[in-house]
């Protein structure tokens, strides 16, 4: 199967904007660390987001939404840019030394850059994770975030402390450490730029990023005690509990500005997370009590419940209340659907492996001109054995693993990881019905003879043009194949 020519097809497709009488405003929120199954619209049977719920209820709520990526600097960066980690270069977590240049390339191109063109204010509040912004200010290599389409920011570095957070930076100036919960500081933030900030005459786009839940997890005391009395007595996953009910009442903060302001019927929100859950590890205190229920995996990995996310979108002016969409999608698929929605145009050169989805928000079939795919070189510890290329296809799921013996074992990216990127070599496939086996315990490859030999031709195909597109590091500069 051609690859290339997906591309280019996903990519004029998605070039067509759509008419739109008066331009929406769109509000992108983004949990981290967040699993499939840690919200009550998705099953939880303890933990209360009653304001997430309600989001879902009254717009489309996915059953199949995938992140790009099982950790978060590639996720975020494939958010912005409708492109999978081989084409923008970044492949896993942005560590956080002072010596780390990776970063987002110059040349690639934003939603914020392509909807500011389009006469749109651009703004994103709490977890950036695309560099490291301490180190883009003192590089001028490395771009700044106005050349990645941003008028406003408010962002920290710190992406693990929760309780009292250092390092904020508001356009470029620091502001040093903010009192109090993570969540709380960036609800605060989005909705003091909703009233206070934006120009009321022009539409925007605002990117609202929570740390949590996130280790080191943490949450209000009152949640805490709440979810000891009613669910659990283990403190740590009563924190847990408690660290998401947090973030849903930010959410509900958020849109209940939206309704005061008289915005929230022409504002498109979609709402995710970067990747499945962390995995619950044996310190007193590791508190990653997330779960991706009913799906297998965990972050780091690249099984089902690494990349089966949560997925909400909410409009009430064009989305039908309590849309159930069964096809899968996912936030690769977010720049190339708010562009459609905006009237905004793309770049006919643009490479996207997005796809808008507008057209299930409407109630309408979409036809996936390129399926739904993860490629990734490393494994770890915890999720092994660990699939290193998976591709989807309507209900199945193929998996490529690497000879384990040879799979790199190291979680942050270091520049001579692209040697394994180049040479890994798929050497063992397993296919899945992900709908009937959620867990993925049952290899249908030998059952499924046609469909297997079907998938896996497209599976190796599709991995070994990304190991020849894939962009390395000399330092600070990008190198394109």
């Amino acid at each position: 199967m051609n690859v290339k020519r997906y591309l280019l097809v996903g990519a004029m497709v998605a070039s067509i904007p759509c008419a739109v009488a008066e331009k929406p405003n769109v509000v992108v929120i983004v949990a981290d660390d967040m699993g499939y199954g840690d919200l009550g619209f998705t099953g939880h049977p303890h933990i209360k987001t009653p304001h997430l719920d309600a989001l879902s209820k009254g717009g489309a709520s996915f059953q199949h939404f995938y992140s790009p990526a099982q950790v978060c600097s590639p996720t975020r960066a494939a958010m912005m840019t409708g492109r999978m980690p081989h084409r923008h270069g970044i492949y896993s977590f942005i560590g956080g030394s002072s010596g780390n240049l990776t970063h987002l390339p110059k040349k690639e191109v934003t939603l914020p850059q392509l909807l500011r063109k389009n006469g749109y204010q651009t703004a994103i509040i709490g977890k950036w994770h695309c560099s490291l912004l301490q180190v883009q200010m003192k590089n001028d290599q490395i771009p700044s975030m106005d050349h990645y389409g941003f008028d406003y920011w408010f962002c920290s570095d710190d992406n693990a402390k929760i309780l009292d957070k250092p390092g904020w930076l508001r356009n470029g100036k620091s502001e040093g450490a903010k009192s109090g919960l993570a969540a709380n500081v960036v609800g605060k933030e989005a909705v003091h730029w909703l009233k206070n900030v934006r120009n009321p005459e022009k539409p925007f786009i605002q990117f609202v990023h929570f740390y949590e839940p996130h280790w080191y997890v943490e949450a209000p005391k009152e949640d805490v005690q709440d979810y000891l009395k009613a669910a659990t007595a283990n403190r740590s996953e009563a924190i847990y509990f408690g660290a998401i009910t947090n973030v849903d009442r930010e959410v509900g903060r958020i849109t209940g500005a939206l309704k005061e302001l008289g915005l929230i019927d022409n504002t498109l929100i979609l709402f995710s997370s970067d990747h499945g859950p962390a995995k619950l590890g044996k310190g007193k205190a590791d508190r990653n009590y997330g779960t991706a229920t009913p799906y297998r995996g965990n972050k780091y990995g690249l099984w089902d419940g690494s990349i089966h996310v949560p997925g909400i979108a909410h409009w009430p002016s064009k989305v039908k209340a309590g849309l159930n969409v069964t096809t899968p999608a996912g936030s690769i698929d977010w720049l190339p659907t708010i562009c459609e929605v905006t009237g905004t145009a793309l770049p006919g050169s643009l490479e996207l492996d997005g796809q808008s989805f507008y057209s299930l928000l409407q109630g309408k079939k979409m036809l996936r001109k390129k399926p739904l795919q993860w490629h990734h070189y490393n494994t770890n510890a915890k999720n092994r054995p660990n699939p290193n290329a998976v591709l989807r296809r309507g209900d199945y799921v193929i998996c490529g693993f690497y000879d384990p013996e040879t799979q790199l074992r190291a979680a942050s990216w270091k520049v001579k990881h692209i040697e394994k990127i180049k040479n890994g070599k798929l050497v063992k496939f397993a296919l899945y019905d992900i709908t009937k086996d959620p867990q993925q315990t049952k290899d249908i490859a030998t059952s499924e003879p046609q469909l297997f030999k079907a998938m896996l031709k497209e599976l190796v195909e599709s991995h070994q043009q990304y190991q020849k597109e894939a962009v390395g590091w000399n330092g600070v500069t990008p190198v394109y194949p």
